[in-house]
């Protein structure tokens, strides 16, 4: 048995049982579960070794000032920006992430946007809820022979252009590292970031939340895109600045949004504290812009839902705590 004590932190109704259910296979001496993120539980989390994560749990330098016995953060999570992993080198606390879980759920995902999108699906069922059985101001686009971006030609962005394929689209790609058998294989064109913009007639996007990526769709050059083009999103939130998204939509740049997740998720997520508070022209502005997207007809908005499947929460609960394991053998 290890003599490491260990907690997650952030866990939701439909994650306590996969976790419950795999914890056996930790032996640990001790495993706390809790609903509670990090930031919140500092006073349960300062009694674990390990700790394990989703991205609404900080663990910045504040944070970690105040966990002196911590040696490892698993995520549950590709992405690593809601951790200061530089400051946790320093302190020699493992980071230990899930590099692969949802290349084939999150695709699918995007996918569903855009098909919502395009074919204004959720618009037509409000309509049927409100007894108006009629296709006026419903019609939608084709995906065939279309052409669409992907901004990110990893796993996810390859099964998306996989799927696209299949729909008879044209494939463009911005990628730094491509893989030329996938290049190949999907006649992808690759191009740079303006190219695509301007010649996609649906981009969607799939690259991590790191400084590169901060806001790489923005008012400079989302009016690069087609007038009547559709943009989706179901990457990170800060990728895409909001009041670029909905200056486009008033302009008639974008015909549609399919939104997975939006730079102003943390915030709504502690909305109730913020409003505690005294809220900044700067929270305010971000709680403004969410519920400008959030009304709007031509969005299709979903609470960052894309890798919310049964057999995708596994592998991520499995992956997270073979990391764990590992780790507790070595140490």
């Amino acid at each position: 048995m290890t003599d490491n004590k260990i907690a997650f932190f952030g866990v939701k109704s439909w994650e306590r049982p996969i976790i419950e259910k795999e914890i056996i296979n930790l032996d640990a001496c001790g495993v706390g579960i809790f609903e509670e993120e990090l930031q919140d539980g500092l006073e349960l989390a300062k009694n674990y070794d390990i700790i394990s994560t989703f991205i609404y749990s900080k663990a910045d330098k504040e944070i970690l000032d105040k966990l002196p016995n911590l040696k490892m953060i698993a995520t549950r999570s590709t992405g690593v920006d809601h951790i200061d992993s530089e400051e946790c080198k320093k302190r020699k606390i493992v980071v230990a992430n899930v590099p692969t879980y949802g290349s084939n759920t999150v695709a699918e995902y995007a996918m569903a946007l855009i098909l919502a999108v395009s074919k204004n699906i959720v618009e037509a069922h409000q309509a049927v809820e409100e007894d108006e059985f009629s296709p006026e101001g419903l019609t939608g686009i084709d995906l065939y022979e279309k052409t669409i971006g992907i901004v990110g030609l990893g796993k996810i962005g390859t099964n998306v252009a996989k799927m696209a394929q299949g729909f008879g689209m044209k494939i463009m790609a911005v990628e730094k590292f491509p893989d030329e058998k996938v290049v190949k294989k999907h006649k992808v064109k690759l191009v740079n970031l303006e190219a695509l913009l301007r010649e996609a007639d649906i981009v969607t996007l799939h690259v991590p939340a790191v400084k590169e990526t901060y806001h790489l769709i923005n008012r400079n050059n989302i009016k690069l895109m087609k007038a009547g083009s559709v943009l989706v999103n179901t990457s990170r939130g800060a990728v895409v600045e909001s009041e670029a998204i909905i200056w486009a939509l008033n302009k008639g740049i974008l015909r549609g949004v399919g939104l997975d997740v939006v730079e102003e998720e943390d915030k709504v997520e502690s909305m109730s504290m913020i409003m505690s508070q005294r809220p900044t022209k700067e929270d305010l502005q971000d709680v403004l812009s969410y519920h400008m997207l959030r009304d709007r007809d031509d969005v299709v908005f979903t609470p960052h839902n894309a890798a919310n499947t049964e057999e995708a929460i596994a592998r991520i609960i499995k992956t997270t705590i073979e990391s764990i394991k590992d780790f507790c053998k070595e140490n």
